[in-house]
């Protein structure tokens, strides 16, 4: 019953000091939420969703109105349509302009824009992964110096018993100034070390609220991640690199990339050949201005716009276009490479992780062992105080490593995983 109301007042307390718990699912949730970049990663999509638009009405009429007031001379006066002269004039035109063919530029436009609006969606989906990845690096790096933190403290009431026990005997003359020091000395870098970690610990906090939107003052509490092993045997390396060459975001986004250069090398030809144009418009004139929209007449008919020579300006342009094309398709061989490349190294890295985990954790056993062993060898006087310092830097430098190898560990995985999406 105790223990039932110790757990009530410490969440109580955690409530009303504004202490919140999340654990990597709600720090993911806050992330895709509140994070600037994939906000605007997810702005940029909708923007592709305009163009789509904007390409398919390119391709509808456009109706367009103009109109205009004109004054000259009296000497030298317009002549009306309907045969009178006049120093002045208003005119208004209403025209309707349906393009027939332009060399494929607006069918080129819209394929810009439909491939632009996928690959706007694995661009999407990548900053997403980025993101992903992102959050959990900082959320395992809080929980690692959060257990850095708890070796310090450990240790640091590890060494003050036992600089404790010297000092006693350094009062009885049982050991020399000499002796003592060393201990004396320990805790006090330990000390430091400690203040240091927790510094450390207090920016690795800091950078997650600011990657998932909290604000920096609010107090939060992690949930501690379930640590497994994974079984790698049952990774199919060749088999995962053959899907992501095909499958991947950074694959598609090469390839898309690739296309659209493409389309925009057809855009640059279309500058080599004719535009048509079909034409109706409505037309007005008059004087005054009362009368100026009274008489409408219509006129109908074709244009044709086509640049015969320009000292090969555009045909310059279209091979310049060529050359990138060249070029994305090269951009993209290399991508692809590149990809083949970084997941084998994250396989790699990820095998070699397995084993120096197992490394880490018979250290760890070992030094723990052999710890407590020295510890009372140091309590009954028979190795030193340096022996005893020796044991102990030991064992913290084991535990460090195994934390970092288990945070490392946990997030090359995720990496490999992310690297196939």
């Amino acid at each position: 019953m105790k223990k039932k109301i110790g757990l009530l007042l410490i969440l109580l307390s955690f409530n009303l000091l504004g202490v919140e718990k999340i654990d990597l699912n709600e720090a993911l949730d806050r992330a895709y939420e509140n994070n600037y970049d994939y906000q605007n990663a997810k702005i940029d999509m909708e923007s592709t969703d305009l163009q789509v638009r904007e390409g398919y009405k390119s391709a509808g009429p456009k109706i367009e109105y103009n109109g205009g007031y004109s004054i000259a001379p009296d000497d030298n006066k317009f002549r009306m349509r309907n045969g009178a002269s006049t120093n002045q004039r208003i005119n208004h035109q209403l025209g309707i302009t349906q393009p027939i063919y332009n060399g494929g530029i607006i069918y080129s436009g819209i394929n810009i824009a439909k491939k632009s609006q996928t690959l706007m969606s694995y661009s999407l989906a990548k900053s997403k992964s980025d993101l992903k990845l992102g959050v959990i690096n900082a959320y395992l790096n809080v929980l690692g110096q959060q257990q850095s933190v708890e070796v310090y403290r450990k240790s640091l009431k590890e060494v003050k018993g036992a600089a404790d026990l010297a000092e006693r005997k350094y009062q009885l003359n049982v050991v020399s100034k000499s002796d003592y020091l060393p201990l004396k000395t320990k805790y006090i870098s330990t000390q430091a070390d400690l203040v240091e970690a927790e510094n450390q610990l207090e920016i690795y906090k800091i950078e997650l609220k600011n990657i998932i939107g909290i604000p920096v003052n609010e107090e939060i509490i992690l949930v501690n991640l379930e640590f497994r092993k994974y079984d790698l045997g049952l990774v199919d390396l060749n088999g995962d690199i053959k899907y992501a060459l095909s499958n991947n975001k950074e694959s598609q986004i090469s390839k898309l990339t690739t296309e659209i250069t493409e389309e925009k090398e057809k855009i640059t030809r279309a500058d080599l050949l004719p535009k048509i144009n079909a034409n109706l418009m409505y037309n007005s004139e008059d004087e005054h201005t009362r009368n100026s929209m009274d008489k409408w007449y219509w006129t109908a008919g074709v244009t044709v716009n086509w640049t015969l020579f320009d000292f090969g300006k555009n045909w310059d342009t279209y091979s310049r276009s060529k050359n990138e094309t060249r070029k994305a398709v090269n951009q993209e061989r290399k991508t692809l490479d590149n990809l083949e490349v970084k997941i084998r190294t994250n396989y790699i890295s990820l095998v070699k992780l397995n084993g120096v985990l197992e490394t880490r954790q018979a250290e760890v056993e070992a030094s723990e062992e052999n710890y407590e062993l020295q510890k009372k060898k140091y309590n009954g006087g028979i190795i030193s105080i340096t022996d005893y310092l020796l044991y102990e830097s030991q064992l913290n430098n084991s535990q460090l490593a195994l934390i970092r190898t288990k945070l490392n560990y946990y997030l090359a995985y995720d990496k490999y995983l992310e690297e196939l999406k």
